[in-house]
């Protein structure tokens, strides 16, 4: 491996972004119902280190994207089952994530 390349591999993403990564892979966990909802989710996020807001802001943001990928899937965009998971994975998305997302729109 060149020295240059070495050097970029070495680097730690979390400190040169100052957490971001680390924020991000929280609302990803956030979004799975990981760290639990509410004051539970803000101490576990604050006893991790991080900002519950930074990571809120992103759990928002991702959710943003979902929702329009979500109202696709309703709408039968993407197909029906195996063939909505290949979809889905196609396209970048986590296919369960969405489905979750799908459920909680279709049943509230």
């Amino acid at each position: 491996m060149s020295d240059e390349i070495k050097k970029v591999a070495d680097v730690d993403l979390d400190e040169v972004t100052g957490g971001y990564t680390a924020s991000l892979r929280a609302a990803y966990g956030c979004i799975a119902g990981i760290y639990g909802n509410g004051q539970t989710r803000v101490n576990n996020l604050l006893a991790m280190g991080l900002d519950p807001i930074v990571v809120q802001g992103l759990v928002n943001s991702i959710l943003a994207g979902h929702v329009s990928v979500a109202n696709d899937v309703i709408a039968g965009k993407y197909g029906n089952g195996q063939a909505r998971v290949i979809a889905l994975t196609a396209a970048g998305y986590n296919a369960q994530e969405i489905q979750n997302l799908v459920n909680h729109m279709v049943l509230s």
